[in-house]
């Protein structure tokens, strides 16, 4: 055992090791995908096997598997792709899992790196699966464990949630030195338990309330929730945020008030809870982003008739958008407690400093030399064709765009554009890695309804906004070992798109012009290829 200066996705990275895990998945995507990465370069001394999966659905289908195989499995998403898991997530949570399953989920308040500012713990009530937020690192690394186990012991997947700021968060970690022991209790082979049917639904549905309320027992009395201090006013303090209201008040927090750390963010410890809520008067919640916790502890409240005033993000004392900054806990915290002062000054005008860093891999692109040449091609033509866009590296493009929504839905956008009647000539513009992602259906359903829409990859042979890595058209593995590269073009000919036309932008002067005016004026579905 031995203390390592370790930041959030680090120390989750030793945890699920530390664990036994044996099968991590993921798409790339901050936060999340540092874990991932961590797990990369352990795994070459451990017995673990790690690759970046063609999308989210296809991590937790893999994670799914290896579970039943008795295997313990992490998979890594951000906010957005737990949407994409949605689906089989929805079968997972009535079959009783077998090795420890646990999604370690990176939700980005303030959409610093996202297309939305997506709070997605109402997904995890919505799932009805466990949720858990650590305070910080040293935090992360102990839950990590606490997951996979509770994750058998009660036989649910588990989701750890952590935010971008969190994952940059740097602590002291207490980890073993290894070697790591590979957890197996055997391949699980039962009949219907991992096959729900309408025969069985409602059962599987009753079964999984039993275990949700076992999980809830587990959690009035787990050591990631605590109370501390006294007195009639109290404040509620959850994950991240809470060790956000530390920085502000100190490590040792004044005893003249209340304060209870909530990390077990669902189910919620109803107990717990209610008898901290009967000895204040008024409690102010302190979450990020959505009054998540805040309506479910008024709902409290209420079913324990208990008058106690709840106060947070629905009366707007806290904003319920973007990330919550220091400055605005310590202004609210003032008003709500006079008198105490806190260790800093936090201001609005610093809050720049609060913000996570990112790094820029787009300071490179060159999307707009493709879209320069596409709308040259269009004017000499007398078009002006509608874009729409993929996420990614089209961000840095975005300003010209006419629509962008989630990774593969630019294709299916398009089409339902120019199916509506549309007289412009309507354009799809996506990279190699959303093709892979969740493209691909989308342009099997154009080439079936004869679309005819025109469909620009550009392919920089990477997964490139969220740091290069790997995806199925590339030529090697998460491990950067060889592996089989898919071809666009041979994937896209075979789905029936039947013109095809591929070009560098850097091919010689009028090629790539020419190939836009060809492909705008063909009243067919049409592929351009661009090779960056």
């Amino acid at each position: 055992m031995g203390l390592k200066q370790l930041n959030g996705d680090q120390a989750m990275a030793y945890g699920a090791l530390s664990s036994g895990v044996r099968l991590v998945t993921g798409y790339p995507g901050s936060p999340s995908s540092g874990t991932v990465e961590t797990l990369i370069d352990l795994a070459k001394e451990n017995n673990l096997y790690v690759e970046w999966s063609s999308n989210e659905k296809v991590a937790i289908e893999m994670g799914i598997g290896a579970s039943i195989a008795g295997r313990r499995a992490l998979v890594c998403t951000k906010s957005v792709g737990l949407n994409v898991m949605v689906d089989p997530l929805m079968a997972l949570n009535l079959t009783p899992v077998n090795g420890g399953l646990v999604i370690l989920l990176g939700d980005d308040p303030g959409g610093y790196g996202s297309q939305n500012d997506q709070d997605s713990r109402p997904l995890a009530a919505s799932l009805e699966m466990p949720m858990m937020e650590p305070e910080g690192p040293a935090e992360a690394h102990v839950m990590m464990r606490e997951a996979f186990a509770l994750s058998e012991k009660f036989h649910t997947a588990v989701i750890i949630r952590e935010t971008r700021s969190f994952s940059q968060q740097e602590e002291s970690v207490l980890i073993s030195d290894g070697p790591y022991q590979e957890y197996d209790i055997g391949l699980a082979r039962e009949p219907f338990r991992f096959v729900p049917v309408p025969l069985n639904a409602v059962e599987k549905h009753r079964a999984l309330h039993d275990r949700l309320e076992a999980v809830r027992e587990w959690a009035e009395s787990s050591v990631f929730n605590r109370e501390t201090g006294k007195g009639e006013k109290g404040i509620i303090a959850a994950g991240f945020a809470y060790k956000k209201f530390l920085d502000v008040v100190g490590k040792d927090p004044p005893k003249d008030f209340r304060l209870l750390k909530l990390s077990v963010l669902y189910p919620l410890p109803r107990k717990l809870i209610t008898n901290f809520l009967r000895n204040c008067q008024e409690v102010l919640v302190i979450e990020e982003t959505e009054p998540f916790l805040e309506t479910r502890i008024l709902a409290i409240a209420h079913d324990s008739d208990c008058s106690t005033k709840i106060i947070g993000k629905k009366n707007r004392h806290l904003t319920r958008e973007g990330e919550l900054l220091r400055w605005q806990i310590q202004r609210v915290l003032t008003d709500f407690i006079p008198g105490v002062i806190p260790i800093r000054e936090y201001l609005k005008e610093n809050e720049v400093s609060e913000r996570p860093k990112k790094k820029d891999h787009c300071a490179m692109c060159r999307y707009d030399e493709v879209l320069d040449k596409l709308e040259e091609a269009a004017r000499s033509l007398g078009q002006k064709p509608v874009l729409i866009g993929d996420p990614g590296c089209l961000v840095t493009v975005a300003d010209r765009l006419d629509a962008k929504y989630a990774l593969g839905s630019a294709v299916g956008v398009a089409d339902g554009l120019s199916k509506a009647g549309i007289d412009e000539r309507t354009v799809a513009v996506f990279g190699d890695s959303s093709f892979f992602h969740s493209a691909l259906p989308a342009l099997c359903n154009v080439a079936h309804n004869r679309s005819s829409i025109l469909m620009v990859v550009l392919d920089n042979k990477a997964t490139a906004t969220s740091g290069f890595q790997p995806h199925p058209g590339v030529g090697k593995n998460a491990w950067g070992k060889e592996a089989p590269a898919l071809d666009i073009e041979e994937i896209a000919c075979a789905c029936g798109v039947k013109n095809i036309f591929i070009s560098g932008l850097d091919d010689s002067k009028h090629e790539l012009n020419n190939i836009f005016r060809k492909a705008l004026n063909l009243k067919e579905l049409t592929l351009v290829i661009v090779r960056i």
